[in-house]
């Protein structure tokens, strides 16, 4: 992902629309790609990021540049996902005919990757990405975050402490103890399939 220039940044901070047009033509696979971890349904994760850009073009104003602007709409998009993904939780519970979770998951994640691959390589690393998805539907979005953005994003902390707002030394906690949890879930989940 490249960076745009100081100069556009400025333009689409005083309002330029054009300006503003081609941040999100810089970032938005970016953007779609942290929606795309979090709601893990197309659909969802690309009315999310249009949601994201709606909600930068009105923030805009306020990014003070004491920090990258991928940055900031990694935290806007991070933000913006975990308070939905909180509120269909909410609303799950509170809803007595609720519809199967199950179908959240009805179409795949999109996978851009290098055309060399094999499929076999693309086919293992997006069952690998669902699994490890699937084992932390349980964690606090905070540690869900921390493993997302470091490993799947490839993220560095500093960065990850910027986007969720928290001290470094809590960003490499979290992702200690949501390893440590992913990798005991993981286990189960391995052993379980080896009974069988």
């Amino acid at each position: 992902m490249e960076e745009l220039n100081e100069q556009e940044i400025k333009k689409a901070v005083r309002g330029d629309r054009q300006a503003f047009d081609r941040v999100i033509t810089a970032y938005k696979r970016t953007v779609a790609s942290v929606c795309l971890k979090y709601m893990r349904n197309n659909e969802e994760a690309c009315d999310m990021a249009q949601e994201v850009f709606c909600k930068a073009y009105e923030k805009i104003g306020s990014f003070k540049f004491d920090s990258k602007l991928s940055t900031w709409l990694y935290r806007v998009a991070v933000n913006m996902c975990i308070n939905r993904l909180d509120m269909l939780k909410r609303r799950k519970y509170y809803e007595t005919d609720s519809i199967s979770g199950d179908e959240s998951c009805d179409k795949e994640p999109v996978d851009v990757a290098d055309v060399r691959e094999g499929q076999d390589i693309l086919a293992e690393k997006k069952q690998l990405r669902e699994c490890v998805m699937e084992a932390m539907e349980g964690f606090e979005p905070a540690e869900r975050s921390v493993v997302i953005l470091r490993d799947l994003e490839g993220m560095e902390y500093d960065e990850i402490s910027k986007v969720l707002k928290i001290p470094l030394g809590s960003v490499k906690s979290k992702l200690s103890r949501a390893r440590e949890k992913l990798k005991q879930k993981l286990a189960r989940k391995l052993g379980e399939k080896n009974e069988l």
